[in-house]
C-alpha cells in the first residue's frame, strides 16, 4: 500500500493502527512480550515488568496506595539467607517429592547476579526472574525452569512463583535464551499445578482473600536475623522410594 497516495492525516492514522495491530498480535503469542531485560547470564534472566502485568496486584495490601520500595540493597550473603532454604513440594502419580527451589550452583548464580538487578530496579516496576538449571547433569536429564516475580513493599520482599522446576524437554529451547524465557503468566490467585512452596520454620506466605497463597513467599526486611542460610549436606545418599524419588 502506498501511504503517499493517501491523505497525510489518514495515512498517518493507518500506519499507527497497523503498528498497534502488529504489536498486539505478537504480544498475544506469549505473556510479558513487552518485558525489558535488565541482565542475563547463561542460566538466569532478569526483566522488569509493569504492575499491570501482575493481575490483582491491588489485593497484595490493604493500603490503596501502591508504593514500591525500590531499589533494594542486598548483598550475596543476604540473598542466600532469604532464598537458600526455600523448598518446594511436588505431587505426581508416585507420591510427593520435596527438594530445594534453587539448587546449589543455581543459588550461587542467583546470589551473584540478583544484587546487581535489585539495586537498579526502578521504583515503579516489578522484577521478573527466570532461572534455568539441570540438577542431575546427565545425558538423559533436561534443564528445568523456575519463574517468579519479586517486589518490595511495606518493609517486605515478596516472591511470587509461577512454575517451579518445570522440565524443558526441548533441548533446542534450552539453548535459546529468547525461547526458554517465554513463560506462562504468573498470577496472584489460588490454584494448583502440582507444585507449591513447602512450609518451613521461617516461611511466611502472602494471603489472598484471607487464605495463604503457597506460591507467594514474604520476607521481613525489618527482621533480617530471622533468616539464616543453612549449608546443605554434600554427597548425601539418594533416598529412592515411591514417596521421595524424583518422578
Amino acid at each position: 500500500m502506498n501511504f503517499s497516495l493517501l491523505d497525510p492525516i489518514k495515512g498517518k492514522a493507518l500506519r499507527s493502527s497497523l503498528i498497534l495491530f502488529l504489536a498486539f498480535s505478537f504480544s498475544g503469542c506469549y505473556p510479558y512480550f513487552f518485558k525489558d531485560r535488565m541482565f542475563r547470564s547463561e542460566g538466569m534472566g532478569f526483566f522488569t515488568i509493569s504492575i499491570s502485568d501482575l493481575p490483582d496486584f491491588d489485593k497484595t495490601s490493604k493500603n490503596e496506595d501502591i508504593k514500591l520500595e525500590h531499589p533494594i540493597q542486598l548483598d550475596q550473603a543476604k540473598i542466600k539467607d532469604y532464598f537458600g532454604n526455600l523448598r518446594y513440594s511436588k505431587r505426581s502419580s508416585v507420591g510427593y517429592f520435596s527438594d530445594f527451589v534453587f539448587s546449589d550452583h543455581e543459588l550461587d548464580l542467583l546470589a551473584r547476579d540478583l544484587p546487581y538487578t535489585l539495586k537498579n530496579l526502578p521504583e515503579d516496576k516489578l522484577l521478573l526472574i527466570i532461572s534455568k538449571y539441570d540438577d542431575t547433569q546427565s545425558v538423559i536429564s533436561f534443564d528445568e525452569v523456575t519463574s517468579c516475580v519479586l517486589w518490595a513493599r511495606e518493609g517486605k520482599i515478596n516472591l511470587l512463583f509461577g512454575r517451579i522446576k518445570r522440565e524443558l524437554v526441548d533441548r533446542d529451547a534450552a539453548l535459546d535464551f529468547s525461547r526458554w524465557t517465554r513463560i506462562e503468566k504468573i498470577r496472584l490467585a489460588h490454584g494448583f499445578d502440582g507444585t507449591e512452596i513447602a512450609e518451613g520454620e521461617n516461611v511466611d506466605f502472602g494471603q489472598i482473600d484471607g487464605l495463604p497463597l503457597r506460591k507467594w513467599v514474604v520476607f521481613d526486611l525489618k527482621n533480617p536475623s530471622k533468616y539464616k542460610f543453612t549449608p546443605r549436606k554434600q554427597y548425601q545418599p539418594v533416598k529412592l522410594t515411591d514417596e521421595n524419588d524424583r518422578p
